[in-house]
């Protein structure tokens, strides 16, 4: 996995090299959000200079792409062929791809927090830190809308019986880019502990 100090302005935030002003705007906006000091999810993940250091290299990486001049001036610099040539499409020939995430992606964190970032009010703070609405997940997974509140909610006596718990789970996990796995695993352990109190 690539240090901050290793990725491109574009890997930072997130956007393609050919990405418009509005959506480096829109990309600066959730990562600043998501890497934000009292946020939840990365308090544990990363050590106070980290999280300083992430976001000097986000405000860093948005007021280079949000000036054209200086814009124009880091992408000769930056995106050159191994000849020395500059490449005339950058966006593929460098090989970003929407389907692999950049490291720092929030979406890509590996959670090593404990069990708690798998309770239902967890994975709504989550996915509204990501700008995610419940809406775009259910038409995303064909979850109805009231199954998935009910999962964030930890609404366990309107749960649906495990097996289709259990696929829903999944579902919901793979639309956010969590581990499947670690999710269901979770959110099961989880709701049996609250069984037995």
């Amino acid at each position: 996995m690539k240090g901050i100090e290793e990725q491109t302005y574009y890997e930072i935030l997130e956007v393609s090299p050919t990405a418009t002003l509005k959506e480096i705007q829109r990309a600066y906006e959730r990562a600043k959000e998501t890497f934000h000091s009292d946020s939840l999810a990365v308090y544990s993940l990363f050590s106070e200079g980290e999280i300083h250091e992430i976001q000097a290299a986000i405000e860093e990486a948005y007021r280079v792409l949000t000036d054209e001049a200086l814009r124009k001036k880091y992408d000769q610099s930056s995106l050159q062929a191994p000849s020395g040539q500059k490449w005339e499409k950058p966006p593929e020939v460098q090989g970003i791809s929407r389907e692999k995430e950049p490291p720092l992606s929030f979406t890509g964190i590996a959670f090593n927090v404990g069990e708690e970032i798998y309770r239902g009010k967890t994975l709504r703070q989550i996915r509204e830190k990501m700008g995610i609405d419940l809406k775009t997940i259910s038409m995303e997974t064909k979850i109805n809308m009231r199954i998935l509140e009910w999962i964030e909610e930890e609404a366990f006596d309107k749960l649906p019986p495990m097996v289709y718990l259990k696929g829903f789970l999944r579902a919901y996990a793979k639309s956010l880019d969590l581990d499947p796995q670690r999710l269901v695993e979770g959110y099961l352990r989880f709701l049996d502990e609250n069984k037995k109190r």
